[in-house]
């Protein structure tokens, strides 16, 4: 009897153990969900409530919040209704397989009323990435001056001194040689020398010696040649060093031309700085929304190669799963999802699915893909395709591509600077885009193009004649594009960005700057021919000198040209 009693207070308290866990299993879960989110996303994840089912096994999560660790006042998603079905034979073995689930009500990058930092796990929330650190630049106009030619001149490196140095010592140095080698020549006493003895050989009218004097002027004729071919050579490589010479000179008589054409880039406004100014207002915009995407990406790659915890986290656990079932740990062989995408002026509803999510796709054998479409009442047409292949983690290739057509946009801010504000009342935006991150190398590419602009909180009867240049070609711009392309390690990139504002832009200050540079060009002209005064004309003088050598060699060479 005692047996039996200790044996119904054990099943007593099971049965208290069973009741307490299933009265609490939805707290546990919703505390499970929201320390742990919080922990990969190094931010708030919040859940309003879960209910866990038992029949069929699943779970029901309302409310779901994820804090933007870079912007901790913002929300990067929320989704008001999540839903679920496990697999119980799966669950056994410590798998969470969802045949199908569905997230509704999905929001992106909505204001929070608290910040959802987390002392010391949240990062700073100034962090840019790569993208817009390389396109972000503080708002400045450019300015035209009209310096003082020669305090321009103290600045330059001007090139045109150097090379006249330069030209000056070569010609210097080869003369010198040159006088020298001819010095070893065969000179005019040699030619009269070869004709004294080819003389001796005329006047011998004795038969033997006749024959002794004829073998003399076969001699004669062999060193005449001999020297002939002396000279000859001497001529190709004097001819080689003046076609050097006269390559410098040349050089030379261009460098004060192009001095002033490097020293004029120092002057006011040059296309690079009116590049700069376009590159300046909608630059960092387009980066900052690419940058969004690409960092979720990024939080998202560890977890689709198989890894328990991203990088920084430390090394995962060792892998004892069994997967001898075909089954990896974690798998969503669809998921439907339906909500707002966020768009300047507007949310765009749509919905789409998620296949084949999973952490271990070289044990499910299939790629994630991922396809989102604008819904047909909405204003503009989005379509977003996603493929991600790692069932070969070590060379897996992530794809994805994006349009929009014809999207109503307004109120962006492109410059909020009191010099030169800028706002984008509204317009009408297409968007083509594609990346691939393959062997863990980025290429992205982006081209946007905005029609039926309308500009706003643009300055009014501006007296700065640049500042009033730029803005009435403004007031008239009705369409332009952008192109930013990224390609490298992810981590890093090399960005570029194009945009034809930069013509606008050009032409508008080309003939405003004009006239101002013709003439600070003329003074710098007059400046710089100030400077060098004669040294070219007598560099000039000089090579007539040398030349005069050249026609040595030839006197020389027809003197004994005339033996033969």
């Amino acid at each position: 009897m005692k047996a039996l009693k200790i044996l119904g207070y054990v099943l007593a308290l099971v049965v208290l153990l069973i009741v307490l866990a299933l009265v609490f299993i939805d707290v546990i879960a919703k505390y499970v969900i929201e320390s742990e989110g919080s922990k990969q996303v190094k931010a708030k994840v919040e859940v309003e409530s879960v209910d866990i089912r038992f029949y069929p096994v699943g779970a029901t999560l309302n409310g779901l919040t994820v804090t933007n660790p870079g912007t901790p006042m913002r929300n990067a998603f929320q989704a008001e209704f999540i839903d679920a079905n496990l697999d119980l034979s799966a669950l056994l073995k410590t798998k969470v397989i969802v045949d199908t689930a569905n997230v509704d009500g999905m929001r992106f990058n909505t204001a929070r009323e608290t910040s959802g930092a987390i002392p010391g796990l949240t990062p700073p929330p100034d962090e840019k990435g790569p993208l817009v650190e390389q396109l972000k630049n503080d708002f400045k106009l450019p300015v035209l001056e009209m310096p003082d030619p020669k305090a321009l001149l103290e600045k330059a490196d001007l090139q045109t001194p150097k090379l006249a140095k330069a030209f000056e010592q070569n010609l210097q140095a080869k003369k010198a040689a040159w006088k020298a080698r001819i010095e070893q020549l065969p000179d005019q006493e040699k030619v009269d020398a070869y004709k004294a003895r080819l003389k001796a050989v005329k006047k011998n009218k004795d038969p033997l010696g006749f024959l002794n004097a004829a073998g003399d002027a076969l001699n004669v004729k062999k060193e005449v040649e001999q020297d002939l071919s002396q000279i000859k050579s001497a001529r190709g490589d004097f001819n080689t060093d003046l076609e050097e010479l006269q390559a410098q000179l040349k050089e030379l008589q261009k460098a004060p031309a192009k001095d002033v054409e490097r020293t004029m880039a120092m002057v006011g406004l040059d296309q690079a700085s009116v590049q700069e100014l376009a590159r300046t207002l909608f630059g960092d915009d387009l980066a900052r929304w690419v940058q969004s995407g690409y960092t979720w990406y990024g939080k998202l790659q560890p977890y689709l190669n198989g890894s328990e915890t991203p990088n920084e986290s430390g090394p995962a656990a060792p892998d004892t799963t069994d997967y001898s079932d075909g089954l990896p740990k974690f798998l969503v062989k669809k998921l439907n999802i339906s909500g707002e995408v966020p768009a300047p002026g507007k949310a765009i509803p749509f919905s789409g699915e998620f296949t084949d999510l999973t952490d271990r796709a070289d044990i499910w054998g299939k790629p994630a893909k991922l396809f989102l479409e604008s819904q047909q009442n909405a204003a503009g047409g989005i379509t977003f395709n996603g493929l991600l292949n790692h069932v070969d983690p070590q060379n897996f290739v992530d794809t994805f591509g994006l349009k929009m057509a014809k999207l109503p946009i307004s109120d962006i801010t492109f410059s909020d600077n009191k010099d030169f504000p800028l706002t984008l009342a509204q317009a009408l935006l297409e968007v083509a885009s594609k990346a691939e991150i393959r062997n863990g190398q980025l290429s992205l590419n982006v081209d946007t193009e905005f029609f039926e602009v309308q500009l706003a909180n643009l300055l009014q009867n501006e007296s700065a004649p640049l500042k009033a240049a730029l803005l009435d070609a403004l007031k008239d711009l009705d369409r332009f594009s952008m192109s930013m392309q990224a390609t490298g390690d992810p981590s890093n990139p090399k960005v570029s960005l194009e945009t034809s504002l930069d013509k606008l832009f050009s032409g508008a200050v080309k003939g405003l700057v004009g006239k101002k540079q013709a003439e600070i060009q003329q003074r710098l002209r007059t400046e710089v021919q100030a400077r060098l005064g004669d040294t070219v004309p007598a560099l000039e003088q000089q090579l007539g000198g040398f030349v005069d050598l050249q026609g040595l060699l030839g006197e020389r060479a027809g003197s004994l040209e005339k033996l033969l």
